[in-house]
């Protein structure tokens, strides 16, 4: 409805004006020489319209001339630009794909089109790094840090390059620029992590990861490298706090409490862990290296009250019995130990030292949550895939796991 009376009115408009220049009055004379032309006014009004439309259609074709050769120069650079970025796009998915050729080729042709960009910076670097051509990688990388966007992934490529070469302080170096060029980042914290665990800082460490269980292996680590008894002691607090539950952090922070002299302390904490963790760890630190067998014996029977019945505890009774030749007292708690459901081999150890049979082979005590391999000792990071705190007990029933993790 709008439509139509929109239209209804500029078409009055339209029929008053063509009205008004009909009935204009008088003519127009005009004088060439000897010629003259006379002509009504409406028509001389129509005939000045006509030339100023044509000359103003005059003016833009000369316009339009003029702007042809910059219009046909930016049209050619487009299609350049398009075909460079589709170099740019054939040369990520052959970085993706491992193709070394197809990189090189892509990257030589986005640099013939859209020049030395940071972006083609960095695929003829992808291209050189995939080539195994080093020193070529590492200029190119180099080159691609004086850029202020693109100057993270120059640090990212020699950070990457220098661990290849085995050269750690120019990897550090390069973690902590890459850190500087983008704060923040996950991936450059993984990195220094990995750096810091790698060269064996495990306090360094410790500031660049907040999960519980790489933090309490860190510092579990970190307390059994402590140059004095009062350090040892905090980052075994560390560890406890990060995985109550964990029997390697309770052990850590018993034996730091015996380093300082707290000796109560030290057996508190022991007793608790054997409450809510049984295992060889804890008894370990409860023993005393320095005591008869049979001190060893009564103090086993001290610790394994604070859980009667548990596997760990009739191992351990089963263990310290046959050290203190109480044969029968070991023969009873390795067949306890069998009914509690060890299958590590411990007890069948016990009972074979008995019997004068040779002992069988004992199962690894530890096991990765992330790759499932097999460990015979604790180490804050899987000696198999290099996972930190992923190391538990292999057993279930030998201790209370923490939750897995991977």
């Amino acid at each position: 409805m709008w439509k139509l009376l929109k239209f209804c009115i500029i078409a009055a408009i339209i029929l008053a004006l063509a009205w008004w220049v009909a009935a204009l009055p008088g003519s127009v004379t005009a004088d060439a020489g000897a010629y003259r032309i006379i002509t009504p006014a409406p028509v001389a009004l129509l005939l000045l319209l006509a030339v100023v439309g044509l000359l103003i259609v005059f003016l833009r074709v000369l316009g339009g001339l003029r702007r042809a050769p910059g219009q046909f120069a930016g049209w050619r650079s487009g299609r350049r630009q398009h075909a460079g970025e589709l170099a740019l796009q054939r040369g990520l998915v052959a970085v993706a794909a491992g193709d070394a050729a197809g990189a090189r080729s892509a990257a030589a042709k986005a640099r013939t089109l859209l020049g030395e960009t940071a972006f083609v910076q960095w695929l003829s670097a992808e291209a050189a790094r995939l080539s195994g051509e080093g020193e070529q990688t590492r200029l190119a990388f180099e080159k691609l840090t004086q850029s202020k966007e693109m100057k993270f992934l120059g640090h990212q490529g020699l950070l990457q390059e220098s661990l290849k070469g085995g050269r750690v302080d120019e990897a550090a170096r390069q973690a902590e620029a890459a850190e500087a060029a983008y704060p923040g980042s996950a991936w450059t914290r993984g990195q220094r992590l990995a750096l810091a665990v790698r060269e064996q800082h495990y306090a360094a460490a410790l500031r660049l990861t907040q999960e519980p269980h790489e933090r309490a292996a860190l510092a579990v680590a970190a307390a059994q490298m402590a140059e004095t008894p009062k350090l040892a002691l905090n980052f075994a607090k560390q560890a406890v706090k990060a995985e109550p539950a964990s029997p390697v952090a309770l052990a850590a922070l018993a034996r730091a409490l015996h380093g300082m002299g707290k000796e109560r302390a030290a057996r508190k904490t022991l007793l608790h862990g054997w409450k809510i963790a049984p295992h060889r760890l804890l008894a370990a630190a409860w023993l005393a290296p320095d005591a008869t067998p049979l001190e060893r014996a009564q103090a086993a029977a001290q610790l394994s009250a604070a859980k009667p019945g548990h596997m760990e505890s009739e191992l351990l009774l089963g263990e310290t019995a046959l050290a203190a030749k109480l044969t029968g007292e070991a023969r009873r708690h390795a067949g306890a130990a069998l009914k509690a459901g060890n299958t590590d081999g411990r007890a069948e150890a016990i009972l074979a030292a008995l019997e004068g049979k040779p002992a069988p082979a004992i199962a690894p005590g530890w096991r990765c949550t992330a790759c499932r391999a097999q460990a015979a000792e604790w180490a804050c990071a899987c000696p198999s895939c290099g996972k930190l705190g992923t190391l538990i007990p292999a057993h279930p029933d030998s201790a209370l796991m923490t939750t897995e993790n991977g």
